[in-house]
């Protein structure tokens, strides 16, 4: 496999822009692509022409990860899974993520094309030369490569070879990538400054959290990729891990974190599919949307380039229920308890929940405000080593975090108030968690209430 050196790559993309350029001056308007079904018929060659700029900044490299068939809650808020969740500190934990369909293939070919393009089930499909995001990336002078753990040969076209399984490959079932492009994972660089423009790594069946457990997949994320995003944090460069689809079920809510120089850490409740990261990744790119991609958006919020997040608390008396608030796990608005007003925010469940249930914000202190502060009241049933409640302050400028409210289970008693010294002019994320062990006999909640700025 080839890597060119990276003066030379910076040679060919300075005359591919120049081209580009040019070709813009001389072409009339481009139309967007008509989304596309299952049964739709493939899009149009000419969906490969460039689009407008918008929002979304270009890193240098991309490098997408895609696990396997789990709930957001079975990743996020688990001890199983330290290094997700330290990356969902790190980065962007997006709490409103879905995969497309069940089973796995549909969701891998409907994330690099736009489409499910007629698939349905875990066969081995041919998709020709319908475009995909590997062949919008090289016909606009970018590069692409796709790395699959455990795959024998590069350029492997075979449905199974022990843990690997083409089924997680959609890269090999288009006849417009050059067979170089199918690597396996073992040829993953170094160097991260040879990477290509964008890489996407499948993980084999036990590396992926699909035969294997979450702690194991969890385990090798870390071992394989860590160096790379914390490479990517001061190097313009990009990462991001997504699943195909949940355990089952029709929500399909999904775990996906994106962390990079260009991200704002914290918890987004913008909602998003497979399709609004392939149209994020091909806005970042100059690419027209193929297929379902023109039917969405891309990711706006979470970028240092987008506007600032509020300043101030927003909604922080919860009198508004939970607008302002990015929700996961088992969250609502509550009008049974309340520290003022007549409303509070509730994490967790009179039933037993299983993990972290969080209410969170991304905020900027206002000039004149020096302390944040938050009041609580625990519903606990059981023993502080298996449910709790918590608050935690994280300051986005510099990665440290403050806990105002360690972990504690109170049975009943009044509302307390706890809170934290802030600076003005900085970012925070403020995160309200209430955690279950799942039991049935022993639910835990926790009111929260006036979060306030003083």
């Amino acid at each position: 496999m080839l890597f060119l050196p990276s003066t030379t790559r910076s040679t060919l993309r300075r005359m591919a822009l120049g081209l580009g350029l040019l070709g813009l001056l001389c072409a009339g308007p481009v139309q967007a692509v008509a989304g596309t079904t299952s049964a739709d018929p493939p899009v149009a060659p000419g969906a490969v022409t460039a689009t407008a700029a918008t929002a979304v900044p270009r890193p240098a490299h991309t490098v997408v990860v895609v696990l396997e068939n789990k709930d957001r809650t079975s990743v996020i808020g688990s001890t199983a899974a330290p290094y997700l969740n330290d990356l969902a500190q790190r980065g962007a934990n997006m709490s409103q993520s879905y995969g497309v369909t069940h089973p796995s293939q549909p969701n891998y070919v409907a994330l690099f094309s736009g489409g499910q393009q007629g698939v349905t089930t875990n066969t081995c499909r041919d998709l020709g030369d319908r475009p995909n995001l590997g062949s919008q990336l090289e016909a606009a002078g970018h590069s692409f490569y796709g790395f699959a753990d455990s795959m024998p040969r590069a350029g492997y076209t075979g449905c199974v070879s022990g843990r690997y399984q083409r089924k997680h490959n959609p890269w090999v079932d288009f006849s417009n990538l050059r067979p170089g492009v199918n690597q396996p994972f073992t040829a993953f660089p170094t160097d991260y400054t040879t990477l290509p423009t964008v890489s996407f790594i499948t993980p084999d069946m036990c590396h992926d959290m699909h035969d294997c457990s979450v702690a194991a997949g969890d385990a090798w994320l870390k071992q394989n990729l860590d160096a790379y995003a914390r490479w990517a944090m001061t190097h313009n460069s990009l990462l991001v891990v997504t699943f195909d689809e949940n355990a089952g079920g029709s929500v399909n809510k999904i775990a996906t974190l994106l962390v990079g120089q260009m991200v704002r850490p914290g918890l987004y409740g913008e909602s998003m599919s497979h399709y609004t990261l392939l149209r994020t990744l091909e806005d970042a790119y100059g690419l027209a949307p193929l297929g379902q991609a023109a039917t969405v958006g891309p990711l706006r919020s979470i970028w240092t380039t987008s506007p600032t997040p509020v300043t101030g608390v927003t909604n922080g008396t919860f009198e508004s229920r939970l607008s302002g608030w990015a929700a996961s796990g088992s969250t609502m608005s509550s009008t049974n308890y309340s520290h003022a007003g007549v409303r509070s925010g509730r994490a967790g469940a009179t039933t037993a929940t299983t993990g972290d249930s969080i209410l969170s914000q991304t905020l900027t202190v206002p000039a004149g405000r020096t302390r944040l502060n938050v009041w609580w009241q625990g519903r606990c049933t059981d023993a502080v080593d298996k449910a709790w409640a918590t608050v935690i302050v994280r300051r986005n400028s510099s990665g440290t975090t403050s806990t105002l409210l360690p972990r504690t289970c109170v049975r009943t008693g009044s509302w307390r108030k706890v809170s934290v010294a802030v600076t003005a002019g900085h970012s925070y994320t403020v995160r309200l968690v209430n955690h279950d062990d799942g039991v049935a006999s022993t639910p835990n909640r926790t009111y929260f209430d006036d979060v306030t700025l003083s």
